[in-house]
């Protein structure tokens, strides 16, 4: 079921989307799969948009988005018979004519995707997913349109891919959801391999997408409901709508450019560097004329902004400050969430300490650093890039001039994240262009005349790229066996078991969704503020977790304040990592645990603990429980 709704929501994504690209904008194009890539594209952004208005006029809903996706699907009928063309097209450009380099990347390729859409088709439990890409939609679509989430600061973000997995919720699951974003990366694909193939040889172009997508912190979150690779979707998209501008002289490829740079700054702040860059490209374009040159410009920014403006109005009503978590020092808004200007500062020092060094030989050791040192769940990049990149290096300087501007493109943005936060998912824009490039490279240099490499240096170099394929399948593969989807799919195990072996704290998750009621309130403290996970109201500190524990412990002392100020903020129950409370890695003094155990031992009852993690229901009356401790907890002196 999900993935016939799956083909629905992106055939409704190309009816609606080739309604602009054909009927409107008269778009030439180079082929169905060029039409088919940038329809569908324009249809994932337009969608997002009736979502958005739908949640901001508080209509949204599983009815509604129903109805919307009717709509799509109905606006382009008449037009559905030109997809016959894309297919017959689609067969003899992709899988023939058969070859021994071209047949290795096909099969590597359909491996990936199929181990890409199995792990989409599997219960969500990928972090940031549970904590806000799809726990806000989730809030959203509960609520029936947009409400304030002081708890959650990553729900003041724009929310253009969110509101597509809103969208997905809506119709079917999170699994749904997962193969919609999933769905938007494999346009990706599609544009490099087109983008490649109409400058180079058809014989590589299946290389560019393979290299991008074997990549394994790309891999991780290609079908994890996350938005990094949509990110890098839309902004390789603006730049194929730049080329074709520039050759094609239509202004719907402009138009295109603006749409797409918009929808990534929507998508991901990390973006925000493609808008110089863009000013940058249109300058260019119409350098002949100043006035003209000034005037797209200035359409650009302020048409890309407009996707960015409904959120910012949003953070403005909710906090008084639209540009919310940030520029708090300007523009205030801690009235509005539950965030300050010093969690701030630690949570971009924090994302500042991703990475092996800021220094000038530290950028230079990058590809050394990134290839072998890169860990997932680390600070050392939070993820592998595999070995492809590094072999492919070299090829970077058989590039000619006409590359050159994807060149500067890939170093302004490498420079942007290494100077920001070295996380390696967040490399996934420049990488995709790098990808192109280091191929193209390839090619030119297993090409050029004046090479003194023979046949037998060929098929070396080409033997150690598949090699290095490999390799990085290798590694995702082995990722997936320990995942192991395919028993939940084939119905062996249920959705229960499945994420008790992906997430330790989840059977805690489940005894609060099953023991406390609805007009009860749960505290997190450490739990990694899995709200997507959570059927019952909680409250929860974003990033910083024990913040507000330790903020009532401090302030309060005694048990009876502590007590009042639960029961102000409306919290009945507590749930919490014991390593991170009480352990090594506590954020607490010991005068803090001492404290809090105390009101453990007097005010709470443990009704469920699953290996670190403890549910506690708190007995907020005056007089301290007489009964046993059965929690495990020693006993000390209130305000130790």
């Amino acid at each position: 079921m999900d993935i016939f709704l799956f083909l629905l929501i992106f055939a409704g994504f190309l009816n609606v989307g080739r309604i602009f690209t054909r009927t409107i904008w008269q778009l030439k194009f180079s082929g169905p799969t060029e039409a088919l890539l940038f329809s569908t594209a324009l249809g994932s952004i337009i969608t997002s948009m009736m979502v958005t208005s739908l949640a901001f006029t508080g209509l949204v809903s599983t009815s509604t988005c129903w109805a919307v996706l009717a709509i799509l699907l109905l606006s382009g009928l008449s037009q559905n018979k030109k997809l016959g063309g894309f297919r017959v097209a689609l067969s003899s450009s992709v899988f023939f004519p058969l070859s021994p380099i071209k047949t290795s990347i096909q099969i590597i390729l359909g491996v990936l995707i199929l181990l890409a859409v199995s792990l989409a088709l599997a219960p969500a439990f990928a972090t940031d997913a549970l904590v806000y890409h799809l726990a806000v939609p989730k809030a959203f679509l509960e609520a029936g349109g947009i409400i304030n989430l002081p708890n959650n600061i990553f729900s003041f973000y724009p929310q253009h891919m969110e509101m597509l997995y809103l969208f997905a919720l809506a119709l079917g699951s999170d699994h749904l959801a997962q193969l919609t974003g999933l769905g938007v990366v494999f346009l990706l694909l599609i544009a490099l391999y087109q983008n490649y193939q109409q400058k180079g040889s058809k014989a590589y172009a299946l290389l560019v997408p393979a290299i991008f997508l074997s990549t394994p912190a790309f891999f991780t979150v290609a079908y994890s409901a996350y938005v990094d690779l949509q990110t890098a979707t839309y902004l390789f998209l603006s730049f194929y709508a730049w080329e074709n501008w520039k050759v094609r002289k239509q202004i719907g490829w402009y138009y295109l450019l603006i749409i797409f740079v918009g929808a990534a700054l929507a998508t991901q702040l990390a973006a925000v560097i493609a808008l110089p860059i863009a000013l940058l490209g249109v300058a260019l374009q119409s350098k002949t004329d100043p006035k003209k040159a000034l005037g797209h410009c200035l359409i650009l920014v302020f048409g890309a902004l407009l996707f960015i403006l409904p959120w910012w109005g949003k953070n403005y009503y909710f906090t008084g400050n639209p540009f919310a978590p940030f520029l708090m020092s300007f523009f205030g808004g801690e009235q509005g969430m539950n965030w300050d200007i010093s969690r701030s500062l630690q949570h971009f020092q924090y994302f500042s300490s991703y990475g092996l060094g800021h220094g000038i030989a530290d950028f230079l050791l990058l590809p050394f650093n990134l290839t072998f040192f890169g860990q997932s769940h680390s600070l050392k990049f939070d993820g592998q890039v595999g070995i492809l990149y590094f072999l492919l290096f070299p090829a970077l300087f058989r590039l000619r001039r006409e590359s050159m501007p994807m060149v500067i493109l890939v170093s302004i943005f490498i420079v942007f994240w290494f100077t920001q936060t070295q996380q390696a998912r967040l490399l996934a824009t420049p990488f995709a262009f790098l990808a192109l490039l280091s191929v193209r490279g390839l090619e030119g240099w297993l090409s050029s005349p004046s090479g003194k490499i023979g046949g037998k240096g060929e098929s070396f170099l080409i033997s150690i790229i598949l090699l290095g394929l490999l390799f990085n399948t290798s590694l995702i593969v082995k990722s997936w066996a320990q995942i192991q989807p395919l028993s939940y799919i084939f119905q062996k195990e249920g959705r229960e078991p499945f994420l008790m072996r992906q997430i330790r704290s989840y059977p805690v998750y489940l005894s609060a969704n099953h023991m406390v009621e609805q007009d009860e309130k749960v505290l997190l403290v450490s739990m990694r503020n899995l709200g997507f996970l959570m059927n019952k109201p909680f409250f929860s500190d974003s990033i910083f977790e024990a913040h507000t524990l330790i903020k009532i412990i401090d302030e309060e002392v005694y048990a009876a304040a502590m007590i009042q100020r639960f029961k102000a903020m409306g919290i009945t129950h507590i749930m919490f990592n014991y390593h991170f409370v009480f352990g090594k890695n506590s954020a607490f003094n010991i005068g803090e645990q001492g404290i809090f155990k105390n009101f453990l031992i007097q005010h709470g009852t443990l009704i469920s603990r699953k290996n670190e993690f403890f549910l506690y229901s708190f007995v907020l009356d005056s007089k301290p429980k007489n009964s046993k401790n059965t929690s495990g907890l020693v006993s000390i002196p209130l305000n130790h």
